[in-house]
């Protein structure tokens, strides 16, 4: 599936824009689509984020020894002790690994790894942070565990709700949005980083999507304090990268759904990068001994970035794409037909999406593959931020809509039907929600989901859009629309 629209005219504008930038457009081996590359400058700061030990390789292990032999300012934050990865636990173990202890136990062990791998590319053990928030656990903070009347999450594993590790960078800290992120403003004061590499808005792990999440919002609130390009990389994604084992001699490419609506670059690695990155990701023995042929790939001749491009919608305004029908056929060609077990499909149920502003309303218009049916849901998550309200007390809302009807939530919390408004007709659904029932943002953060008993879950990538010259309104539009064949839930 593609993200907005991408045609060969708008290639070739943006390889001449790169030529007249001084930056050179690479083609893209499998697309002829120019990606850029980048290099670092003598007065970069470096800042890796990860949501758990292995990822700062996996994303950024020639970077960070590109860095470090340039003698750059260095910095690797983990929000996870990746605590929560039983199977690799039971492999290493050679026994399950269930109780806390013992679950604790496994991410100081993934700590010392985290040490290891970081010697082996030459940054120091005193250029690491480890926050110690929940493995598999900090997409659900984000979701549901803000401000005072929301509980801290519990982990999955550990079964705390604070941050039970004694050398971490706030041990005891809550497992809360807030605290989340003032860990991340803290570390982005005093670190003050021109770069910063983290986790993909579009990645399959929920801590990946998460960390990329908090991390926006953190660089938004420290607008004029901060100024810091973001590098996004991708680990999880179905079917990708394509092949298994160590490939040192082939490139890492986007994957084909992810190449519009996302800006790609790359950093090339030297033959001695791609050593120590291969050597640094052998350090982390706990997951090399359990899935070296999926952590390998990524040992290539260059590290891929990509971060979103971010619409604007203006009231009145035509709506923006941000999700067309899945691609030619022959890009659906090689896809098997079997799903890999651990990674959810993107191409379950939804074949479209925009969104654009209609009278101080967000409304979301998205195109199914068939009518909804039961058991079947579709699930939108809307976000807003302002810079002037704290984001833990802005709405979280989850909009589920199912055959029949639908229901709104902020945080988990019920809330009335007027807070917005859903439609279906046939393979078309349409919801729209008030400005002011998202806080009057500036800025949204939009996520859908889908399910049915025929397919796994499917999920988009988290989107942000620009709001501009919007006027708050407190009325919802409960119009169930001019066609006579649409449905209006009540």
């Amino acid at each position: 599936m593609a993200l907005f629209s991408f045609s060969p005219a708008r290639g070739a504008a943006l390889a001449m824009f790169l030529t007249l930038a001084g930056c050179r457009a690479v083609p893209h081996p499998a697309t002829g689509m120019p990606s850029r590359q980048f290099q670092l400058a003598g007065s970069d700061r470096i800042l890796v984020l990860v949501p758990h030990p292995d990822d700062e390789v996996l994303g950024a292990g020639g970077v960070l020894r590109e860095a470090v032999s340039r003698g750059l300012p260095v910095r690797v934050v983990f929000l996870t002790h990746g605590d929560s990865n039983e199977w690799s636990f039971l492999a290493f173990r050679k026994r399950p690994v269930v109780m806390p202890r013992a679950v604790l136990a496994m991410g100081e062990i993934r700590q010392r790894e985290a040490q290891a791998a970081a010697e082996a590319l030459g940054v120091p053990d005193s250029d690491l942070t480890f926050l110690g928030y929940p493995d598999y656990g900090t997409l659900a903070i984000w979701r549901s565990h803000w401000g005072g009347q929301r509980p801290p999450d519990r982990g999955r594993l550990t079964r705390a709700r604070s941050v039970p590790y004694p050398a971490a960078f706030r041990p005891g800290a809550p497992f809360k949005g807030e605290e989340i992120l003032a860990d991340l403003e803290a570390i982005l004061r005093d670190f003050q980083p021109t770069r910063i590499f983290v986790s993909h808005p579009a990645d399959h792990h929920p801590d990946h999507a998460a960390l990329y999440l908090f991390t926006r919002v953190a660089l938004w609130d420290l607008q004029g304090e901060v100024a810091a390009t973001l590098h996004p990389f991708l680990v999880h994604y179905p079917r990708w990268p394509r092949g298994k084992g160590f490939r040192p001699g082939e490139e890492l490419i986007p994957p084909a759904r992810l190449l519009a609506g996302f800006d790609w670059q790359v950093h090339e690695l030297d033959k001695e990068e791609v050593a120590a990155k291969r050597q640094a990701l052998t350090a982390h023995r706990t997951q090399y001994g359990y899935s070296a042929s999926r952590l390998l790939p990524f040992v290539r001749t260059n590290e891929l970035y990509g971060d979103l491009a971010v619409p604007v919608l203006a009231p009145e305004g035509n709506a923006v794409r941000l999700l067309d029908a899945p691609g030619t056929e022959s890009e659906e060609a090689d896809v098997p037909d079997l799903l890999e077990a651990e990674e959810p499909s993107e191409l379950v149920d939804l074949q479209g999406l925009s969104v654009r502003l209609v009278r101080n309303q967000v409304e979301i218009g998205m195109d199914l593959q068939e009518p909804l049916l039961e058991g079947s849901a579709v699930s939108l998550s809307a976000f807003g931020y302002r810079p002037d309200v704290p984001f833990s007390v802005l709405p979280k809302l989850e909009l589920r809509i199912e055959p029949l009807s639908y229901t709104v939530r902020d945080q988990g919390r019920p809330l009335p039907r007027s807070t917005a408004w859903a439609s279906a007709a046939g393979k078309r659904l349409t919801a729209r929600i008030p400005l002011s029932s998202l806080g009057d943002p500036r800025r949204l953060f939009l996520q859908i989901r889908t399910s049915s008993p025929r397919t796994p879950l499917g999920q988009t990538p988290w989107w942000i859009v620009e709001l501009r010259g919007a006027v708050q309104s407190a009325s919802v539009d409960k119009s169930p629309g001019s066609s006579p064949s649409a449905r209006a839930f009540r």
